[in-house]
């Protein structure tokens, strides 16, 4: 069975594994962001400055949007602490 040239980057993306956009919560040098880099890579992306996680991870990014102003009561860019 012989298929189009079309048919053959359909097949190759439908077998590659899928890769999960998970966004995280992150205080930065006393400022909320909201970031898809994981720790490691904010980390070696921001040299020396301080930064820690301080919410869960989300699938969708405006949900952590969302999780920041619900349960933070701050906006993204809002003061936080890495305590």
């Amino acid at each position: 069975m012989r298929l189009p040239l079309a048919v053959l980057p359909v097949l190759c993306l439908s077998a590659a594994p899928a890769v999960a956009n998970t966004t995280h919560v992150y205080c930065v040098e006393n400022r909320i962001e909201v970031d898809m880099r994981n720790l490691r890579q904010m980390q070696s992306d921001r040299g020396h400055a301080t930064i820690c996680i301080i919410g869960p991870t989300f699938d969708f990014g405006p949900d952590a949007i969302r999780w920041v102003e619900a349960n933070l009561r701050q906006r993204v860019g809002g003061p936080c602490s890495c305590r």
